[in-house]
Formats: C-alpha cells, structure tokens, sequence
C-alpha cells in the first residue's frame, strides 16, 4: 500500500491493544523508517511517543539488544522513581567503579544491567528496525524468540521495520521468518511507497530548483527508493550547479540527469543499462539479432518497454552530454568544464532547442495520445517546416518517420526534409554531424551530409589525420575516412613531401605503432596500417632515395616490424 495508506493502516493497528506484535515491511529505502517517524510525532499516545527505538545493524547477540534498548530507556527511567535511581547509582558508583580494576566485576556490571531489561522494557513499545542488516551470528529466531518472550511475559509490544527483499537467505532464514510471521505477527503492513511520495520526502531533504522537472523524469522512471531519488537530485544539483535555465533547455538535459543516474544507482526496476540507453536511437542496435518471424523473447520485450520508457522522457537519441554523464557516474570525477560547454551550447542555441522540444512534444503526442486523430497531428506538423532548421537531422528524420505513417502526413514530412536540406546548404556548413550512436537518418539528410564530409575530406591528407589520432588520443569520423581510403600512392606521397621533420617523425611513429596494434586499428582504419607498409616498402627498395630509404629501414629495425619490409605484398 502507498505511504499515506501505511500510515493509517498502522496508526489504526497501534490504537488496537490486541494488536501486539506490527511489521512494517516493504523494499530498501522506500520510507519506512520515516514512516514511523511521522506516525510517533503525529499520534497523542505516550507509549506511542515514548515508544523505544533500537536498530540491528551491526548487533550480534540479544544481549547487545537488551543494553541498546535499556540505554534508549534511561531518560524514562528516571521517571520511576528511587528504585532505579537505587540501581542506578550502584552501577555507576560501587560496581563500575570496581570493574575499572576487575575485570570479573565489570561482567557483573553487565549481566547486572541486562537483569534490568524485564522491568524496563515492561509494558513497553519496541521499533526493532534493521532487522535484516543485523550481524550473522544473530539469528533471526533468536530475534524472534526475544520477541516472543517479551511480548507474551511482560506486556511489550513491537513494531518490526525491514526490509524483506533483503532478508539473508542464510540458514534458512527467509522460510525462518516467514514461519514467525505466522506465528507470532498480529498483523503485518506493506508499504510499496509510490514515486510521487519518494520523490516528496527526497525532495524536503534534499531541495533543488529544478524540482518540477528532476519530479517529472523521476516520477516517469518510478523511483520509490527515498535514499537514490536524494541521490539523483544531488547529481542534479552539482550538474546544473544552480544555473537559471529555460524550460526548453531543462526538458533536454534533467530527463537524461534523472535516467543515467537511475540507472547507476540502480533505482530502476528491471530497467536497462548504459549501452542500452546510450544506444536506443541506433537502428542497428535496437533489432540487431532479431527473428521477425518469431514471438519476441522475453530480453527484447524487455527492451522494448525500455525504448517505451525513453520516449516518454523525450529522449530518442543521445549525444556528448550523455558521453560525459556516464563518465561522471562511472568515474566520480565531475569535469565540469565539459558538462558546462554542452549546457553553453545548448543556451546560446535558445531558440533551438525551443523548436527542439516542440518536435519532441510532437512525437510525444503522436505516440501516446490515442485521443487525437491523424488529420489533427497532420495539421500540427504544417508549422514544423518554418523551424525545420533550427532542429537537428535525428529530430527532423524521426518527424518524418512518424508523419510518413499518418494518412497525409508524407508530404508534409517531406517538406520539413526539404526544408532543412535547403538550410543546411545555405549555412554552408564545413564539418559533418557528429553521430557517435549511430541515430536514424534519413537518406536524403545522410546524402547531403556524405557530400559536405567528401568535401571536408580533400582537404585531409593521411598526415593530418594520423596526427589528430597521436595529439587527441582519438579520432571521428574524418579521420576513419581519411585513413581507411588512403591508398599505398598516398602514404608514399605523404612519407615524401612532408616537410616538418617533426610532424613526420610523430606521423612515422603513430603508423607503425597502428601496425603493432592492428587487431585495435584495423577494424576502424581497414587497410590504411596495411597500404602504410606497403608504401614503406617501396622507399627501402628505392635506389634513388638512399638517405630516405636508410630512415625507412633503420625504424623497421625491430623484430616485430624488419620482416614486414622484406615480406611480397
């Protein structure tokens, strides 16, 4: 039942006397502790608001037990006047004193004070919390038993608080509980906290100005767990770092806060992981390995809901900033530097991302609101060639995916193709699209961005893309091109007229380094570390390049590499 509900239910069953023994019991961090935090501040009765709290984490033994509860009780012992001051004073005074020197006196000390627990814990109220985070030597039918003594002898009653989806399976103690549940639990509450109510109790203690939309995408994701919602509003907060932003730009970058960090925490009931998510705009990824003739297996239903999941946060394909959130939740390291010029970027393109979310509401809507009718949708998507622009070419090809469906809507798609083509051409733009994810493209958008990249393309020699692969650790797109169409002509062009003796020494060096590692290379750069020693080949052979030819062989002079040089292509 959700958290208001457990809440009545068991101030109901406290106001019941034959009501002896309660558990509360429900999944880890869902409020239950809070729970009876709230009931003990709201209910009049004193053994309710006096009521003992004790929690088992860490505890080994029933005595241990017996003396935390007796420690709690010692600002109500004192109300029972001087038999306990008597006690009292004896144990501090006479015993204690003499324990310092004796070690015998001081387990006198001890058993002593638990001899006191009968009439302490008389009449009674117990929260026993932790229960399944207590040591493993103390069973939990010992736990029970201590229960079932106290209940039953000297008038106490208990309220148990765990966790039952983490009650240790050792020695039987899950079936061991379900036993005593039986037996000895006069009624029992299951709190299945609702996201909603997480998200309020996270929120109080853990506040941001970004509620509205990190509750929106919790709510969405249904995190119940109180402990990782605060958690996933901390990561908000030190991502966002208090900065004012537009709605627009919110409903791009909390959704994807509040998921990956779901995700990393594990607050997600069955959902999925990072290559997933990073990848759920992938056409190849989302059906790779599918029989489209065969009943869905139960992983790919799986992820289908995941898919579902993510179109409902708006998020139908991912870029750099989810690279960097991944980064910061896997590393710890939070560079906020980079996360800080994605937000920049996507500020100073205000007006973008604007036109952004209106195309993601669209799709929104398109897909959930079984209310509207196609003409409607079709009609909706008349304004969308005005901005077509302003959006991106994953945006803009899931537009036209979605209208080409609907009775009328392929022309109206084709003109928001059209639309941002003709942009596109106009802004003249001199690099391609990054798709890191692989998103969906339509083919005429990928036409125009092939052309814009073989453009880019003569003007990138083999030289500078090996290059930016040794200056960036990495490389794109421009250089797997570049690298993968060089021919042998080329790199023994390249070897030849580059004239910065520095930039051919760094260029000879990361070659033959690709050529080492060509199980790592070979699969992004294909035949470029091959047609590289092929051109190397041809200069150690060249009798009119002597002094050339002497550097070629003098950098193959290795074990691994002098064979590759005397080797027949």
């Amino acid at each position: 039942m959700s958290l208001q509900k457990a809440k009545e239910q068991l101030i109901q069953s406290l106001s019941e006397a034959d009501n002896i023994v309660i558990a509360l019991s429900g999944k880890w961090g869902t409020g239950k502790t809070h729970l009876w935090t709230e009931v003990k501040t709201e209910v009049l009765d004193d053994k309710v608001k006096n009521a003992l709290y004790v929690s088992l984490f860490g505890l080994s033994s029933i005595d241990q037990l017996k003396r935390k509860l007796i420690e709690a009780s010692v600002p109500g012992v004192e109300s029972h006047g001087g038999v306990f001051d008597g006690l009292k004073n004896l144990f501090n005074s006479s015993v204690e004193a003499a324990s310092k020197h004796y070690k015998a006196l001081a387990a006198i000390n001890n058993v002593n004070l638990l001899l006191m627990a009968p009439a302490v814990l008389r009449n009674k109220l117990i929260v026993i919390d932790d229960i399944e985070r207590k040591y493993e030597k103390l069973g939990i039918n010992e736990v029970l038993g201590f229960i079932d003594e106290y209940s039953r002898q000297h008038g106490s009653r208990f309220i148990l608080v765990l966790n039952d989806d983490q009650l240790s399976t050792k020695r039987d103690q899950s079936e061991l509980w379900t036993t005593f549940r039986e037996k000895i639990i006069d009624h029992e509450i299951k709190l299945s906290t609702t996201a909603e109510e997480a998200f309020s109790i996270a929120i109080a203690m853990k506040p941001s100005k970004y509620e509205e939309a990190i509750q929106r995408a919790s709510v969405t994701c249904g995190l119940t767990n109180i402990r990782i919602v605060m958690r996933v509003i901390k990561a908000a907060n030190q991502i966002l770092a208090s900065r004012d932003l537009e709605e627009s730009i919110l409903g791009r970058v909390v959704p994807s806060i509040v998921l990956f960090s779901g995700i990393y925490y594990r607050g997600l009931e069955d959902g999925p992981d990072f290559k997933f998510a990073l990848n759920v705009g992938n056409p190849d990824w989302a059906y790779f390995g599918r029989d489209s003739d065969h009943e869905p297996t139960p992983q790919e239903k799986m992820e289908d809901g995941w898919r579902m999941l993510m179109q409902e946060l708006g998020i139908h394909g991912c870029d750099e900033l989810e690279e960097r959130l991944v980064e910061f939740l896997e590393s710890g390291l939070f560079e906020s530097a980079k996360i800080e010029a994605i937000i920049d970027r996507y500020v100073a393109e205000k007006e973008a991302m604007e036109a952004r979310k209106t195309a993601q509401d669209f799709l929104f809507r398109s897909f959930w609101d079984h209310r509207v009718d196609e003409e409607q949708l079709v009609e909706e998507a008349t304004a969308f060639p005005k901005i077509a622009g302003l959006l991106d070419p994953f945006v803009v090809s899931g537009l036209y995916t979605e209208l080409s469906a609907m009775r009328g809507g392929d022309a109206i798609g084709t003109l928001i193709i059209d639309a941002w083509i003709k942009v596109f051409r106009e802004s003249k733009q001199s690099v391609s699209v990054e798709n890191p994810f692989n998103n969906p493209i339509d083919q005429r958008i990928q036409a125009e961005l092939d052309a814009i990249e073989a453009t880019t393309q003569d003007d990138m020699n083999v030289v500078d893309a090996c290059l930016h692969v040794v200056e960036h650790s990495g490389w794109g797109t421009l250089q797997e091109v570049a690298l993968s169409r060089a021919s042998v002509a080329d790199f023994e062009a390249a070897i030849r007229e580059t004239e910065d003796l520095h930039r051919l020494g760094r260029f000879m060096r990361q070659m033959i380094k690709m050529r080492l590692n060509r199980a790592t290379y070979d699969p992004h750069f294909g035949t470029a570390t091959e047609h590289f020693v092929e051109a190397c080949r041809s200069i150690a052979n060249d009798s009119s390049s002597p002094r050339l030819a002497n550097l070629i062989k003098a950098l193959f002079k290795k074990p691994s590499m002098e064979s590759e040089l005397s080797a027949q292509p």
